[in-house]
């Protein structure tokens, strides 16, 4: 089957201020977005070409992001290729200058865009961004480690570019992980169950009167046919899948361990069980992790959530045996799951809640 690319126009027309472009690796959701953008700014509307680090904007690496534009064709033969310096995003091109006497080749260029850090934002907000009406912002979903509050950072950012008027800001990235703190800040929860090929809209209503747009595109699967990838790796990569890992699951059946311990894991809206069990016949002790789903109540919780009850905080409390039991066996990984998904989940809520 011939790999299909992706199409951004649906999504551009749900006319929102805000589209999230989530999928597989390599089906170009990136490209027609570059593309849009270049479009726009060969129209005047100028784009921001947005990371989370300083360290990913060498002129290099954003000169690169732009290589497989089809600069020619976009600008009718006018501009050659897409060039970063010192902060500022060119159409590059050349024309022919006639004198009296000679002829020469100088160099044409057309300023369409900049790019930015978003940890550096503070920096950006007494500059002026006259007449950008798109910002990009690239790999908004990580493997490693968010900004602090960088939802409301993002906001604020866009806020510096666009000031009082509206823009597009279009947040790309893989499905690398479902914890990512822009899903619970901005209620965004229905893309963890959200079907591949499908466009959810959020409206979020203004004391003004007015509403703001959240168009979220779970890309389809563009039928990637490299063969060279495999394991769980595999299916993010070729199917767009949620990005899962192996796990240990339990040796065996739950009821056949006696549960001395349990308390509640809650992290945005991911919430799971911890069970500390025993094993029946060589008695080691084992942490067994499970999503919650049902309505019954766990009095000891451990939250990313401020509460004064004795019973809920932030970290375990290591002068409880069973809670130091559990810390040490998540210090060596002595954890089992009842499935792959939850594990992968739990693991980068550990990281993020650092418990």
């Amino acid at each position: 089957m011939a790999k299909k690319y992706y199409d951004i126009t649906n999504l551009k027309n749900t006319d929102a201020e805000w589209l999230m472009l989530l999928g597989q690796r390599a089906n170009g959701k990136s490209y027609q977005v570059k593309k849009t953008a270049i479009e726009d700014g060969l129209k005047g509307i100028k784009f921001v070409y947005l990371r989370r680090w300083k360290a990913d904007l060498k002129e290099s690496y954003v000169t690169d992001y732009f290589a497989d534009m089809p600069v020619s064709k976009l600008t009718k033969k006018k501009y050659e290729r897409i060039v970063a310096k010192a902060g500022r995003i060119y159409l590059v091109g050349s024309e022919t200058v006639k004198t009296a006497r000679t002829e020469k080749e100088v160099e044409v260029k057309l300023e369409i865009g900049r790019y930015c850090a978003l940890n550096e934002s503070e920096r950006y907000k007494s500059q002026v961004f006259k007449g950008y009406g798109n910002i990009i912002y690239e790999e908004f979903i990580t493997d490693d480690v968010y900004l602090v509050d960088e939802p409301r950072l993002l906001q604020q950012f866009v806020s510096t570019v666009f000031r009082l008027q509206k823009g597009k800001v279009y947040l790309v990235g893989n499905t690398l992980t479902r914890v990512c703190p822009y899903f619970h800040e901005w209620c965004l929860e229905g893309v963890l169950k959200q079907k591949q090929g499908t466009i959810e809209i959020y409206h979020y209503h203004i004391e003004d009167g007015s509403t703001v747009n959240i168009a979220v595109e779970y890309c389809s699967n563009t039928n990637n046919e490299n063969t060279m990838f495999f394991g769980q790796a595999a299916k993010q990569i070729i199917t767009g899948e949620w990005d899962v890992k192996e796990v240990p699951k339990l040796p065996r059946l739950q009821y056949e361990y006696d549960m001395i311990y349990e308390l509640l894991v809650q992290y945005q809206s991911f919430k799971f069980v911890v069970q500390l069990l025993v094993e029946p016949k060589e008695g080691g002790i084992i942490c067994y992790v499970y999503p919650h789903t049902k309505k019954r109540k766990i009095l000891r919780v451990i939250t990313d959530v401020f509460s004064d009850s004795p019973y809920i905080s932030s970290k375990l409390d290591i002068d409880k045996k069973p809670e130091r039991l559990i810390a040490k066996c998540i210090r060596l990984d002595k954890i089992c799951y009842s499935d792959n998904l939850t594990g992968s989940d739990f693991k980068k809520v550990l990281a993020q809640m650092n418990i």
